[in-house]
C-alpha cells in the first residue's frame, strides 16, 4: 500500500478534475492519473468514472472516501504517538505573518492555543512583503496576512472582516468635536498603516475635505503612539482601541465616511492536521475576539 495513492484520491475525490488535483499536489495531471489507477489495481475495483474531461466517483469510490480519510488519520495519528515517546511536543509548525499580526493578534491567541495544544510548538517570523511566496517556497507552513495573496498554488481563506473607525485623540478640548471633518481641520491624517484600504480612503477623504494634510506612516504601532501624542489621526481596526482599553484615545462613529473593512488571511500550501488544527483555533480566537466587541 502506497498511501500516497490514498493522499492523491482524495483530493481527486474533493475537485474531481485530474488538473485541479495536480495543482494543489504539485505533480503532473499523468502522476495523478497514475495514482489513482495503481490504487484501483491495488483494490480490485473502479473508484472513478471518466466521461470526457468529467470525473465523477463511483459507488464503491464515494464509499471508499472515508475509508482513505481513516487510514491516513491513523498513519497520522501514528507517526505523533511515536514520535511523543521522545519529545515534548509532536511538531513545529512555522509561522509567517506581519508586524501588524505579531503586534496585536498573536500575543492574544498564542497563550490561548498553547493551552489547548500543548504537545505543538511554534516559531513565528515576521515579514511584511511576499508572505504568499513563502509559503509557496515551502519555507513556512502558515502565514497569516492582510493582502488576499494572488499566487494561486497556495490556499488561503478570509477569516476576519474587522470593523474599521477614526480613531482620535481622547482629549478635553475635542469634546465638541463631532464629525470627520472636524478632526479632519484639526489634525494631520496618519495613513497607509494598511496594504489595502488606504487608497479609496483617502480619495472620499479629500473628496469630503480637500485641504486634508496626509502623512504616512506605515506602522499600526507608530500611529497608534501618535495618536496618543495628540499628533494625528487616523482609521484603525476597533479592536485594537476597544481590546486595549486605552483612555488616551476614542473612536467616532462615521457619518460623513464610509469606512473600510480589513482583511485577515490565513494562507497554506498543503493540508495536515497539524495545520488544520491551527485553523480552527485561529478561527475559533477572532470569532471569540469580534463577539467581545459587540
Amino acid at each position: 500500500m502506497n498511501l500516497e495513492w490514498y493522499y492523491t484520491f482524495l483530493v481527486v475525490a474533493k475537485y474531481q478534475n485530474y488538473r485541479k488535483a495536480a495543482d494543489e499536489l504539485f505533480i503532473t495531471q499523468t502522476s495523478v492519473y497514475n495514482h489513482e489507477k495503481n490504487l484501483e489495481a491495488l483494490l480490485g475495483i473502479e473508484l472513478v468514472q471518466t466521461s470526457g474531461r468529467n470525473i465523477t466517483l463511483t459507488e464503491a469510490g464515494q464509499y471508499f472516501c472515508n475509508i482513505a480519510k481513516d487510514t491516513i488519520s491513523a498513519y497520522e495519528n501514528g507517526l505523533y504517538a511515536i514520535k511523543n515517546m521522545k519529545a515534548n511536543y509532536k511538531i513545529t509548525l512555522k509561522i509567517v505573518v506581519t508586524t501588524y499580526i505579531d503586534n496585536y493578534l498573536l500575543p492574544k491567541f498564542l497563550p490561548i492555543f498553547f493551552e489547548k495544544e500543548p504537545n505543538i510548538n511554534i516559531s513565528t517570523t515576521v515579514l511584511e512583503d511576499h508572505i504568499p511566496q513563502a509559503i509557496m517556497d515551502g519555507k513556512y507552513d502558515i502565514g497569516i496576512d492582510r493582502k488576499e495573496p494572488l499566487i494561486k498554488k497556495i490556499q488561503y481563506k478570509n477569516v476576519c472582516e474587522g470593523k474599521i473607525q477614526l480613531a482620535v485623540p481622547n482629549i478635553e478640548e475635542n469634546n465638541d468635536l463631532l464629525t470627520e471633518i472636524e478632526y479632519f481641520k484639526k489634525y494631520r491624517i496618519l495613513s497607509n498603516n494598511h496594504p489595502t484600504y488606504w487608497e479609496d480612503l483617502e480619495k472620499s477623504i479629500r473628496k469630503l475635505y480637500p485641504k486634508a494634510n496626509f502623512v504616512s506612516i506605515s506602522s499600526v504601532r507608530s500611529t497608534e503612539d501618535l495618536i496618543k501624542a495628540n499628533q494625528g489621526v487616523s482609521y484603525l481596526p476597533t479592536y485594537i482601541i476597544k481590546g486595549l482599553q486605552q483612555s488616551q484615545i476614542k473612536l467616532i462613529e462615521p457619518k460623513n465616511i464610509t469606512p473600510p473593512i480589513s482583511y485577515t488571511y490565513l494562507i497554506w500550501r498543503k493540508d495536515s492536521s497539524y495545520i488544520n488544527t491551527f485553523h480552527e483555533l485561529f478561527e475559533d480566537f477572532i470569532k471569540q475576539e469580534r463577539q467581545h466587541l459587540v
